[in-house]
């Protein structure tokens, strides 16, 4: 490098020093480039005064050397501290010998100059953290000073003056940089040394440097012109080399020193400081604070100090005589004024740290600092002002005395504080310290309130500087002000006349001055009460004051506006904006000007308070928009007057506001509020109006306005919103910052323009109004700024809004623009990319473009992917950004999977998806028509794009489409991904550039393709990635071993780390407490099995945990990667195979043994009501969850069933050994089919083994009784799918249904193949004695063969008419049953009972038509009873209707049923038999308390049988287990005492029910007892206001709502009560002002809100991780519940509603269906009285018309957005889904009176039916009036989407399918009613009632007969005529409106 010309060398050097870090490469390499060159005397043996000569490569080196050690991490100086010190105090003592290179190449300061910086900062940064190196630092120092002091009186000038004087100013440079706790020790011999640099000669021997070298040394030219060069450098930059100067640095050197030991720095830190950074730190220390410094004894060094400060004050002196004497300013070389400065600050530090103040630099100061002063110069009284600080810091007792001596001052009109506000943009630095001098004075000072005091005194000057003091309106204003002290208010005139002497001028100088310093007071101070008062009298100061003072007030504004309160802010800013606004063009003043600049500014400075960002740009748009507003007013008012001025004044309005934009940190355009829109679209449309934009003459008047647009266009929000109303639309035609009267006067030359713009568009544009041409105008403009730098994406923004797409003429002119800007863009783009300048911001504008081109509207849809597509054409080359590619790939993998979310979850669409590769979300529509629209076009756009990309630059694409490729997931994919698949095809395709490959598959007929290239590289890639981190995994080896070949076998030592972290992983995942995730786990796996295969023999432990531990894990992401593994290594060692499936087998039956996965029965079907049943709104996130439950247990066995079905392929034909372990592994399985999951996701994994197991049997070579041993267990395996109740698919996942029925089919085809191999059975026995078994085996197969294949055939039937609920054509048609003849069924269901009785007892529901079937079962339950005592389901044939006498004895050791069917066993027709009842009775209490307390109501109504005492058993011991249960039964039993609301006509059991009453009331005692009286005081007192609103009856409702107020307000909360409807939550708080009257002729019921506070359990779990150890934690939350309290209505009906309602919920979750269904809680308390929960946050269809919603399609646009939104989308979603469950609850329950009233809408959309006074054969009125079926009109349908339609469809499929799913529990449900019937309740109509309930099931019809019988109660619903006119009747009977 030495070569290097000018200083390239010296700036490597310094960027290799500065740059380095801590790691040991870097280090070594800095070493290696700069110490190892470092160069002292020493190395070239010269003597002691021997000056040697160093060229600037070399002196470049060394200056390196010493940046280099500045920037060593601390640990690298501590290591080589004894090294580093002496070469650095070598090359600093070396430095006045060292005749250095005469250059010039050099920018800043010279060669030794840098070099003693360097190495002095160097060695102050290493002692000053290793203190004991200080005195070596110091002393090499103060040599090096007595050196160059020595050597000035020896050496040539021209050397004194080019190497000595650099030096001395490169160590006054080091010192006052760099932070070194100095001593006062250490001053001392400094300052002696320095001194000898002040002496006379020697300044004058410096000052005359330059004179010599010309005359008396005779230079020649070269070096006259070399001197005048370096010297001007320096001079440049204010730095004359001359003696004067030098002194200057001792001083400022000398004080430095002392500040340091009065305030110690931190210890300095590694790395670059500023100029000066130690001096002005140490300075401001003790401007902020007073010293620290300990006070000095040593008399010595006492007499140092005096004798500088003595000596500081006289160079002052003596510097202030020359300079009077001069007859102008001193020249530069004198550098007097620095000197004087520096002198006093000198001074004063010594002063301080002698604790003595000086009286001759205190009577200085206070000359310095009067009106009176004989200096004027800044510099000076900045010093002067600062050494007053500290010294008051310091010396407090003056502060009194000048803070008033300031106050003189500061009202003084001196010069040095004239300041113009209009070009400065910052205060005279005088004016700033004079402000902060008098500020720390007042502080310190003695006394009360000086604060304010002097405050007000200054502020009094600025009032009296008035011209018109006694006259002005705004003075009269300042005495009226509050915050103003009215005792003060008197010398305001004392003031004025002390101003009298002053001219004019003077006192217009003293105002700005007090009003300047008052600003920087407040500042100060921080004091809130003292800036608002500042704030205050400057604003009512303001509009009255001359030209030049309202400048000053306006600019000081601003800084108070950057520090005041948010309300004080606004206060300044609105002032600024009505000045503004009231501007007068013709004013002479320039007010407008001075309050922009003020605007200007605060938007420039704003950064400092980001939070009042948006506060000032609602100001200053709102400002725009007003003055826009005003010019059309007066043009209006007087079409002739000019207004050009001030239009001008309005366009200069947007230098504040591109001033605020242009911030980083403000992006309004990412997220605006619509104010702010709306906003910006006013300022927009005024910009269009009066020609802003346009470039000609008259309309664009100054050259920044076009860039200052521009900036602001790229950070304007789109000023289009998506939005259900026509907002936009109508502000668009009507926008209140257009006056029409004035746009039709000028709209001519706008329509003009447009034309111009799109003249195939002028029909249109002529009936445009002018709002909408100004708007397609503002399109125009902006969007065309916009694209021009790159910002593309906004254009799509304008075709988001219904309204605005729906009108044509506009919606066709704004194609037209975005065709044209589409056109400019690419136009602009070319240019820039021709001078290689496209925009960075262009890629992510592309990508955000992408997104859009899925957007849920069709017109942004298509004008985004013509904006997207026309680019990337244009520009092919774009393709080769690599998040771009990735973007469209990742795009194009998200459109897939929307599109197939159809099939996975039929019933429930996503909207979002998102991918963690590119952080991309798409937002998309419900419809997958347009779904697959949108991946159709994008994916042949892509194609597109990847071929022009191919042709271009096929290596680039390639590399990209690789890296996208190898990129690895952490869990394995689910879905198939089209993304890769495309990257895939290009990846391996042939470019055009490969010519010769082009050629060869034009002339070969097959086809050619990289597909070897792709993978080789892709392979390529990842093995030396994966070898670079094996390096770095081995670098602890030694850098020498790394050219090696890698060992082939593994270290020993290597192989038991491994080994233990696999068996410590195992161990921790056994106990359920690993931490490691699955991405962990497959690292692990894959090290081990890397291993295994280095390994030349195969190390069994590790194949063992290679195996075990996916197992162990056992879920899908782990056993996938652990199939990953296996196969890898059986692919590379075959040997491994046999010993690798014998694990499997082994993991396998661990499994069955420990019942996991897909053997465990946690999962297991069971009837849903053995699980409790709740009063609560269907929860989708419990669907979900059981969901993913139940795949983590059966996909694990399924992936393994998957890669053994591809190993027996593989091996059937020649590995025996593999074969064996297969059968053995089939065997196994087999023969725990008990164990088998029956959970319906189970069916597929289930029939794949068994389908496995089948293709094991036709692989296998066995013996005759080996191969039927075999089969007969999968046949039993088979059947044993059939031992529980027939199961839908669970969810709505159409490809697992579909996949259900295809593997269930395949194993029909299975069975009808299946045959006897006859081969011949091992025996000892010679052949003549063993007989052929052959024909039993024939025959045993044909028994099992034909009833499992029709078992077989009806499953895939029931799965058929599940998949296609409706029978769709297009779903394709049902799967026909062969059946048998009426005769063969009793013979076939005899075998199955030999097989498993259970499968007979499921029969029946699977063939519902045949009675002989069913008779068949009922015969063999009576006989065989002991067979079936495990299936309840059995218990219904051996007990019939009740009326037959039968054997029971094996009753008793029945399985349970449900409590339901328990419960109606204690009915009349079962005659009290003994045993029935125990049965019963054990049965209840089996049963868990929450599961029987959810019929209560029906336990009640047993009572009623009770004769035997059963049931009044049950409840008496049941009330002492659970006190809810014992307050919920009392609750009912008084609720059933009486048949009528007014408790007039007893019910036959009351006397029954009231002894059971006071037998549970009377057995509790203790906390029960207090519980008991606590909660039923609490729910009477609430009660009790209905009774006392009773002589309110006829009163207003305000009247009523008073008394409850009255009366709520006397209820105390006790602890732990309850509302009797939400017993899982108590009540904490009542509000006690929400009581509300509701309405009722004769009665009082209200309403009111507690707060009830409930538990909730969450379950944190990490799907990644392996532990599973996640721990339910229980949370408590409240809610606000309204309850409404009736009194006089029977709220039994309702309560067996909600019943039947919440056991639907239970079925539909049982089978995952998401329908939606609120069962809220009503319960009945006494005789016509309850507690109804109220619907949360819903509104009924009533209260919409009542508010003129004309339909509900209207209702859910206004709440929830348009149509196409996602809101809407996903609330429409959730009243289909709603709409379905209560559709079917409405035909089974016939629940009538569903007028508007009764129908509500949550705030999620969905619909929830209330008030169930009307079921089954009763309406209104005793008329059935309404259908038979639902209410389905046509606005619900019509929210659907309309007959037609995808949500229509939904709609129907769900409807059919939730009748589907509750038919198989009719009786449940039936009996449910049943156990109702004798409460008279008016619904039912006795026994009859029963029978059309049942029947409304079609039990009789099977699955499609029943799926067509529901269809027809749809169509009968639909709009059904009857339904309508009953709406009609309610409106005109009760106004209950309807549309």
């Amino acid at each position: 490098m030495d070569c290097l010309e000018l200083n390239i060398h010296q700036l490597i050097l310094t960027d290799i020093a500065s740059n380095v870090s801590d790691t040991a490469d870097d280090l070594a390499f800095a070493q290696d480039i700069i110490t190892s060159k470092v160069q002292t005397r020493a190395d070239e043996a010269a003597e002691d005064n021997e000056r040697v000569f160093m060229s600037a490569s070399r002196v470049h080196c060394n200056i390196a050397f010493g940046e280099l050690v500045v920037n060593f991490p601390e640990a690298h100086i501590a290591n080589a501290i004894d090294t580093l010190m002496p070469a650095l105090i070598d090359v600093l003592k070396d430095v006045p010998c060292i005749d250095f290179d005469k250059c010039l190449a050099w920018e800043e300061w010279a060669l030794p100059d840098q070099l003693v910086y360097s190495t002095v900062s160097a060695l102050l940064r290493i002692s000053s953290s290793h203190t004991k190196y200080s005195e070596s630092a110091t002393t090499a120092i103060l040599s090096f000073i007595a050196s160059v002091v020595e050597k000035i009186d020896s050496r040539s000038s021209l050397d004194i003056l080019t190497q000595l004087m650099p030096a001395l100013h490169g160590l006054y440079r080091a010192i006052s940089s760099t932070s070194f706790q100095w001593t006062i020790n250490q001053w001392l011999p400094l300052v002696k040394q320095l001194r000898g640099l002040c002496v006379a000669p020697v300044v004058e021997r410096l000052n005359h440097l330059l004179v010599d070298i010309i005359q008396k040394e005779s230079a020649d030219a070269d070096t006259i012109r070399f001197v005048q060069t370096f010297v001007s450098r320096y001079v440049s930059r204010g730095r004359p080399l001359s003696g004067h100067f030098i002194v200057c640095c001792a001083i400022e050197t000398n004080w430095t020193v002392v500040a340091q030991t009065l305030a110690p720095p931190e210890t300095a830190k590694s790395g670059p400081v500023n100029e000066a950074a130690a001096a002005n730190k140490a300075w401001n220390s003790l401007m902020r604070a007073r010293a620290s410094g300990q006070e000095i004894k040593d008399k010595g060094i006492k007499d140092a100090l005096k004798l500088t400060v003595e000596y500081s004050m006289k160079c002052f002196g003596d510097l202030f005589v020359q300079i009077q004497e001069m007859d102008s300013e001193p020249p530069l070389d004198t550098y007097a004024w620095e000197t004087m400065s520096e002198s006093l600050k000198l001074a004063s530090i010594c002063s301080i740290a002698l604790r003595q103040l000086d009286e001759g630099l205190y009577s200085r100061l206070s000359l310095l600092l009067s009106e009176q002063s004989p200096i004027c110069d800044n510099l000076v009284q900045e010093a002067a002002l600062k050494a007053t600080i500290c010294l008051v810091h310091n010396f407090p007792e003056i502060a009194g005395t000048m803070a008033t001596h300031l106050r003189k001052f500061v009202t003084s009109p001196l010069p040095i504080f004239e300041f113009e506000f209009a070009s400065e943009s910052r205060a005279p630095p005088p004016l700033a310290a004079a402000a902060k001098c008098l500020a720390v004075c007042i502080k310190l000072a003695p006394g009360d309130d000086l604060v304010m005091s002097n405050m007000y005194s200054l502020l009094n000057y600025i009032a009296a500087t008035s011209k018109e003091i006694f006259d002005n309106s705004s003075s009269s204003q300042m005495m009226s002000n509050p915050l103003y002290n009215s005792k003060d208010q008197t010398s305001i005139h004392s003031v004025e006349t002390g101003l009298r002497g002053f001219s004019e001028e003077e006192k217009r100088l003293i105002g700005i001055t007090t009003i300047s310093v008052v600003t920087r007071l407040a500042l100060e101070f921080k004091m809130e009460e003292v800036t608002r008062l500042t704030i205050s009298m400057l604003l009512q100061r303001l509009r009255s004051a001359e030209p030049t003072v309202e400048a000053a007030i306006a600019y000081n504004l601003v800084d108070l506006a950057l520090s005041a309160p948010e309300s004080a802010f606004v206060d300044i800013i609105r002032v600024f904006s009505v000045i503004n606004r009231s501007a007068n063009p013709d004013d002479p003043r320039f007010s407008n000007n001075m309050v922009l600049a003020a605007q200007t500014r605060l938007a420039q400075e704003l950064d400092r308070r980001p939070e009042l960002y948006e506060i000032y740009l609602v100001e200053l748009l709102t400002l725009f928009a007003d003055k826009g507003v005003a010019i059309q007013n007066l043009k209006i008012s007087n079409h002739h007057v000019k207004t050009d001025d001030m239009i001008e004044q309005l366009a200069s309005l947007l230098l504040p506001i591109d001033a605020l934009l242009a911030h980083e940190d403000f992006n309004p355009q990412l997220k605006a509020e619509p104010v702010v829109i709306s906003l910006f679209r006013n300022m927009w449309f005024l910009c269009i109006l009066f020609g802003f934009t346009s470039d000609d003459a008259e309309g664009s008047a100054m050259d920044w306005q076009n860039p200052a647009l521009c900036r602001i266009a790229a950070k304007t929000p789109s000023t289009v919103m998506e939005e259900s109303h026509d907002t936009v639309a109508s502000n668009v035609e009507y926008n209140s910052a257009i006056r029409q009267d004035y746009a039709h006067t000028i709209i001519s030359r706008h329509k003009a323009s447009l034309t111009t713009h799109i003249s195939l568009r002028s029909s249109d544009i002529r009936s445009l109004s002018s709002g909408q041409i100004i708007f397609l105008l503002t399109m125009h403009d902006m969007e065309s700024m916009r694209s021009a730098a790159g910002l593309t994406s906004s254009l799509v923004s304008y075709f988001i809004n219904d309204s605005l797409n729906k009108h044509p003429g506009l919606s066709a002119c704004m194609e037209a623009i975005a065709e044209k800007v589409i056109r400019g863009c690419v136009g602009s783009l070319n240019a820039r990319a021709s001078q290689q300048a496209l925009p960075e911001c262009l890629s992510a504008e592309l990508r955000t473009l992408l997104i859009c081109s899925t957007h849920r509207i069709a017109k942004a849809r298509d004008v985004a992917s013509k904006f997207l597509n026309r680019l990337i054409t244009s520009f092919p080359s774009l393709m080769c950004d690599p998040p771009l590619v990735f973007a469209i790939l990742e795009v194009l993998t998200l459109l897939r999977r929307a599109c197939e979310n159809e099939f996975i979850d039929e019933y429930n669409p996503t909207y979002e998806f998102f991918s963690t590769r590119s952080g991309i979300t798409l937002q998309l529509t419900d419809s997958y028509v347009v779904r697959n629209e949108i991946l159709g076009q994008l994916h042949r756009n892509a194609t597109t794009w990847f071929e022009l990309a191919l042709g271009r630059a096929p290596v680039e694409l390639q590399s990209t489409l690789q890296k996208y490729l190898a990129w690895n997931s952490s869990t394995g994919a689910e879905w198939t991904e089209l993304g890769a698949s495309v990257a895939e095809q290009f990846g391996k395709s042939i470019g055009p550039v490969q010519r010769q490959l082009v050629s060869l598959a034009n002339f070969s007929k097959w086809k050619t393709d990289g597909a070897r290239s792709l993978i080789s590289q892709v392979a390529s890639k990842g093995y030396f990635g994966g070898e670079a981190a094996g390096i770095r995994l081995a670098s602890r080896q030694g850098p020498d071993q790394l050219e090696k070949l890698p060992p082939q076998a593994a270290p020993s030592e290597e192989i038991q780390a491994l080994k233990a972290k696999v068996a410590r992983t195992l161990d921790e995942v056994k106990k359920k407490v690993s931490s490691s995730t699955v991405q962990d786990l497959k690292r692990l796996l894959f090290r081990c099995a890397a291993t295994l295969i280095s390994l030349p023999k195969c190390d069994h432990e590790l194949l063992h945990y290679l195996v075990a531990l996916p197992f162990e894990v056992s879920t899908p992401a782990a056993v996938s990667a652990g199939i990953e593994i296996w196969t890898w290594v059986i692919a590379e060692k075959p040997e491994i195979e046999v010993g690798l499936m014998g694990e499997v087998l082994a993991a396998w039956s661990t499994t069955i043994r420990q019942e996991k996965g897909i053997f465990s029965e946690s999962i297991n079907y069971d009837d849903p009501f053995y699980h409790p049943i709740d009063y609560s709104p269907t929860d989708k996130d419990i669907i979900d969850r059981r969901t993913v439950n139940a795949r983590r247990l059966v996909t694990p066995h399924s992936l393994v069933l998957q890669m053994l079905f591809s190993r027996l392929q593989a091996a059937r034909y020649r590995r025996p050994g593999v074969m064996f372990l297969i059968q053995h592994l089939v065997l196994r399985s087999a023969r725990a089919h008990k164990n088998m999951s029956t959970h319906a996701l189970a069916r597929e994994p289930r029939f794949s083994f068994l389908l496995f197991g089948f293709e094991t049997l036709k692989s296998s070579h066995l013996d005759s009784y080996c191969e039927n041993l075999l089969r007969s267990n999968l046949y039993t395996a088979a059947y044993s799918w059939f031992s529980v109740r027939p199961q839908w698919s669970y969810g709505a996942n159409r490809v697992q249904v579909d996949a259900d029925i295809k593997v269930v089919s395949e194993f029909l085809s299975c069975l009808q193949a299946d045959s006897i191999r006859g081969s011949a059975a091992i025996s000892s026995l010679s052949p003549a004695q063993s007989t052929s078994q052959s024909s039993n085996y024939v025959a045993k197969l044909r028994s099992l063969n034909h009833p499992l294949k029709l078992l077989v055939e009806n499953e895939i039937y029931r799965l058929g008419v599940w998949a296609n609920p409706t029978n769709d054509p297009k779903r394709g048609t049902d799967h026909v049953e062969h059946g048998l003849v009426e005769a063969s069924w009793a013979a076939m269901v005899r075998t199955l009972w030999q097989i498993d009785p259970a499968i007979a007892v499921h029969l029946p529901e699977r063939f519902k038509s045949h009675v002989v079937l069913r008779n068949e079962v009922t015969k063999l339950v009576r006989s065989t009873s002991r067979d079936v005592l495990d299936t309840s389901e059995a218990l219904p044939f051996l007990l019939g209707d009740g009326m037959d006498r039968r054997d029971l004895k094996h009753l008793l050791l029945w399985a349970p049923v449900p409590p339901v069917m328990a419960n109606t066993f204690f009915e009349r027709r079962f005659k009290n038999d003994p045993l029935i009842l125990q049965y019963a009775h054990r049965v209840m209490e089996q049963h868990p308390v929450e599961l029987t307390f959810f019929f209560v109501p029906q336990v009640v109504q047993a009572l009623r049988y009770d004769d035997l005492g059963y049931v009044a058993r049950f409840i008496f011991e049941t009330a002492k287990i659970s006190q809810l249960f014992c307050h919920q039964i009392i609750w009912n039993m008084n609720a059933n005492c009486y048949k009528d609301d007014a408790a007039e006509i007893e019910d036959p059991m009351k006397p029954a029910l009231d002894k059971m009453t006071e037998a549970v009331v009377a057995s509790l005692s203790g906390t029960a007892r207090d519980f008991y009286d606590r909660e039923f005081g609490f729910f009477n007192e609430v009660t009790s206001i209905s009774g006392k609103l009773k002589p309110f009856i006829k009163k207003t409702k305000p009247e009523k709502k008073a008394k409850i107020d009255e009366e709520m307000a006397k209820i105390v909360v006790d602890v732990g009560v309850y509302l009797p409807s939400n017993p899982d939550g108590i009540v904490v708080d009542i509000d006690k002002k929400s009581g509300r009257p509701l309405q009722s002729h004769a009665k009082a019921p209200f309403m009111a809100t507690f707060k009830v506070r409930k538990d909730t359990f969450v379950l944190n779990e990490n799907p990644e991780s392996l532990g599973n150890n996640a721990v339910p934690t229980r949370v408590q939350y409240d809610v606000w519940q309204q309850a409404i309290f009736k009194v006089g209505d029977d709220c039994r009906q309702d309560v067996l509603a909600l019943q039947v309602i919440a056991m639907f919920k239970n079925i539909f979750t049982s089978v995952g269906l998401t329908l939606y269904l609120y069962p809220y809680r009503v319960t009945a308390t006494a005789p016509g009285c309850g507690v109804i929960d109220v619907v949360p946050n819903a509104t009924s269809r009533d209260e919409m018309g009542r508010a003129k919603v004309n339909d509900l399609l209207d209702f859910f646009v206004a709440k929830y957005g348009g149509e196409d939104t996602i809101a809407f989308q996903q609330a429409r979603l959730n009243f289909i889904q709603s709409m379905a469950a209560y559709s079917v609850a409405c035909y089974i329950l016939q629940i009538k009176d569903r007028h508007n009233g009764n129908i509500m809408i949550d705030g999620e959309g969905h619909i929830v039916h209330i008030d169930f006074g009307f079921l089954f054969d009763i309406g209104p009125g005793g008329v059935k009036f309404e259908p038979h079926s639902f209410k389905l009109n046509h606005e619900m349908v019509l929210l659907m989407g309309g007959r037609h339609s995808q949500g229509y469809q939904l709609f129907q499929n769900l409807t059919v399918k939730a009748f589907l799913a509750i038919r198989p529990h009719a009786e449940q449900l039936v009996s449910t009613v049943q156990l109702m019937l004798d409460t008279g309740l008016p619904s039912f109509k006795g026994e009859p009632t029963i029978k059309r309930l049942r029947d409304r099931f079609a039990l009789g019809l099977n699955e499609r007969q029943a799926a067509e019988w529901m269809m027809s109660v749809i169509r009968n619903a639909h709009e059904n005529v009857r339904s309508t006119a009953y709406d009609e009747f309610q409106r005109l009977q009760n106004g209950i409106p309807y549309k």
